[in-house]
């Protein structure tokens, strides 16, 4: 008898969290895995994989566009049995569709592919589900901009509105314009763009501004089911001339508020629109008056290179990307977790690092550092930068200059802990060409 092949999971995009995904499918699940780059992945974003997550791939797929039929021949000549196809990256998820329906593989299918990716049809088709949706128009030209502008009912007093790349990835090419003069300079600027994702903007997005509270709902469905597993909220102020620069994010049980429940009722609803049954989905959102209302959902796991999930784990005893892998390998583990994160052991921030200056980096501040590091409720970082090395003033999440985990059993200490290291950071702890920085 020929010898059974070993199983295997593809992962399309395998970058950022995708990278933490393979190496836990890698290290803990002993599964193989096969890299495949899909055909929008600029070559720059291969690379983006954290230090210690990179594994031997069992094979690597490069898809060509509109050669499917090759890809799927190419993975089956492995020689391994793919057992499931999981989406790693923002870039892989029209592939990931495309690739577990051929394969005849859990599959989320590629008739309702469109809403996943694309913000403003991921919109309408929520507005047209009878859920919240956020007010907009899609632009390609300037006149469309103008037709905009005279929807005098999106725009709150003083006047506010969001313009975005239509296809992106955290706040890359996200403008919050403070009049139509801004609107109409934030379209020309983004168009005919490439954002973060090395995707061109062939349209730009334009939406009313949302007044509330931003917050992340992060789930993991199998056959329809769907799990809440993380609540996080957003911390988001003026920094660098910027109106909307990450300052952390805090996890937070279902009952911390009384509107999350409903919040995570409204997001299964956006899921069940867009078709999601299998999988990990980023919902950001924002609580109005007229109750939750959908920012956008990205159909993969949380982003910023796995390095909340530890956290995660501190306070639930699982994460979206644990949990994700228990929902394609171990459904007995999956229908185990509860739907809602409600019972925390700790409590956890992230907060993030932000420069004022840019250039060539020449010292960071290691006694800022250190202060940082002393904090009781430290636990771990991500500082990319290196001296010699660029570094970049702090506009969006893109631009951040690493974030820290603090996690405490005590929440008040865990806040204390919070906004001490954000006075350390606000003093500068970044140096340029020989310059002392300055918030």
């Amino acid at each position: 008898m020929p010898a059974e092949k070993a199983e295997a999971i593809v992962v399309v995009d395998p970058v950022s969290t995708g990278a933490v995904l393979s190496y836990q499918i890698f290290t803990k699940r002993r599964l193989h895995v096969v890299c495949v780059w899909s055909d929008v992945v600029p070559e720059e974003l291969k690379s983006f994989v954290a230090k210690g997550m990179a594994i031997d791939f069992v094979g690597r797929v490069q898809h060509v566009t509109g050669k499917l039929a090759d890809t799927v021949t190419a993975v089956r000549s492995l020689g391994v049995s793919v057992r499931e196809v999981i989406v790693g990256c923002e870039t892989g998820v029209l592939l990931g569709d495309e690739l577990s329906e051929a394969l005849q593989l859990r599959t989320n299918g590629v008739a309702k592919s469109s809403l996943r990716r694309n913000k403003f049809l991921q919109q309408e088709a929520v507005r047209a589900g009878k859920l919240n949706a956020c007010g907009q128009q899609l632009a390609e030209t300037a006149a469309d901009v103008e037709d905009f502008l005279k929807s005098s009912t999106l725009f709150s007093t003083p006047f506010k509105a969001v313009v975005k790349p239509v296809e992106g990835a955290g706040s890359d090419g996200v403008s919050i314009c403070s009049s139509p003069d801004e609107v109409r300079a934030a379209f020309k600027t983004l168009e005919g763009t490439k954002n973060v994702l090395g995707l061109t903007n062939y349209a730009v997005l334009l939406q009313e501004y949302l007044q509330g509270v931003e917050y992340v709902v992060d789930t993991v469905s199998r056959n329809g089911v769907h799990k809440c597993v993380a609540i996080w909220r957003y911390d988001k102020r003026e920094f660098n001339g910027a109106p909307f620069v990450y300052f952390g994010m805090q996890l937070l049980p279902a009952d911390a508020e009384p509107h999350l429940r409903e919040m995570v009722d409204y997001t299964f609803g956006v899921l069940d629109v867009l078709g999601i049954e299998h999988g990990c989905c980023h919902t950001e959102i924002k609580q109005e008056t007229r109750g939750p209302v959908l920012i956008e959902v990205n159909c993969r796991v949380h982003g910023g290179e796995g390095t909340w999930a530890p956290m995660a784990e501190a306070c639930l005893g699982y994460s979206a990307v644990s949990a994700l892998l228990d929902a394609y390998l171990d459904p007995a583990a999956f229908s185990a977790l509860p739907r809602l994160p409600l019972t925390f052991k700790a409590h956890a921030m992230e907060a993030k690092l932000r420069s004022a200056v840019e250039g060539t980096l020449t010292r960071i501040d290691e006694e800022a550092m250190a202060a940082i590091r002393a904090l009781p409720s430290y636990r771990a970082e991500f500082v990319p930068l290196a001296v010699g090395k660029p570094v970049f003033k702090t506009i969006d999440a893109v631009s951040a200059s690493g974030n820290i985990n603090l996690v405490n059993d005590d929440l008040q200490t865990l806040h204390d802990d919070y906004e001490k290291l954000h006075e350390i950071v606000q003093k500068g702890i970044f140096f340029v060409d020989g310059t002392a920085p300055s918030a």
